[in-house]
């Protein structure tokens, strides 16, 4: 009996994974792509679009976040690997990677990204599931009305130690993150940062932060 039901959920499994690979291999995968992203408000525009089977790719592309440009890209390539989707990229003499697993998991890595607006990405090593686990590493930084040289920030699940360079001078703190288990990036942040005899306030969400000097 146990054998007959192990049979039956693998022959499900394996039914369920040919179906996926039959999808994503004949179907316009720009245009299945661009739906899902505009549900997310999301939009992307390139120059040239390839499609192959089992992958997707842009070149000379732009990414918009709502009404804000986040970069312009070289390349970007959308492929199907084992058990996740694997965005990678390619911009300003730097390079990244996203895996987005079937379990909602998203793994980021990438270097030297030269080309997101209002900052440069110096590394990326960040795990998003149940929390965000990992580090960033950005160097001029714009949000608002402040700049910064330097922020890193090093995420421990539903918290983070961050510290910024302005001016000659740092600041050390920490904060929360209220994680959003939907969408995780809208994932709402709160920490405090202080630093010769200064105090600065993060908020906003991991999509769109907000770091100010407090009143």
């Amino acid at each position: 009996m146990k054998s007959s039901i192990k049979q039956t959920i693998l022959l499900g499994l394996l039914f369920f994974f040919f179906s996926l690979f039959l999808v994503f291999a004949t179907l316009p995968k720009f245009l299945i792509l661009d739906r899902i992203l505009l549900k997310n408000h999301i939009y992307v525009m390139a120059e040239e679009v390839t499609e192959r089977m089992l992958s997707l790719r842009l070149k000379k592309a732009q990414i918009y976040i709502k009404d804000f440009k986040l970069g312009d890209f070289e390349s970007l390539e959308l492929s199907l690997g084992t058990f996740y989707l694997l965005l990678s990229g390619q911009c300003a003499g730097g390079s990244f990677q996203i895996k987005l697993y079937l379990n909602k998991e998203i793994v980021a890595k990438g270097k030297d990204l030269g080309c997101i607006k209002n900052a440069q990405v110096r590394s990326l090593d960040l795990r998003i599931a149940e929390g965000v686990k990992g580090s960033l590493e950005l160097t001029n930084v714009k949000l608002k009305d402040l700049s910064l040289n330097e922020l890193s920030l090093n995420f421990k699940g539903n918290a983070f130690s961050v510290e910024a360079k302005t001016a000659g001078l740092t600041f050390l703190g920490d904060g929360v993150i209220s994680f959003n288990k939907q969408n995780p990036l809208s994932s709402s942040i709160n920490g405090k940062l202080v630093g010769s005899g200064m105090t600065m306030l993060l908020s906003g969400t991991l999509n769109s932060p907000s770091l100010e000097f407090a009143r």
